[in-house]
């Protein structure tokens, strides 16, 4: 796994957590966010072998 791949999970990760306890964040969409990090996690890898 690659290093910016973990930071990108973990980030997501904790984007979640934000949401699930109803963190007041202004003008964020926490869930999107969430979910964005992990499709690009998912994308890093493909782009690192073209």
């Amino acid at each position: 796994m690659n290093t910016v791949t973990l930071i990108l999970l973990l980030a997501a990760f904790v984007a979640f957590l934000l949401a699930a306890i109803n963190a007041n964040v202004p003008r964020v969409n926490l869930i999107g966010l969430g979910l964005a990090l992990l499709v690009l996690t998912e994308l890093i890898p493909v782009f690192q072998k073209m």
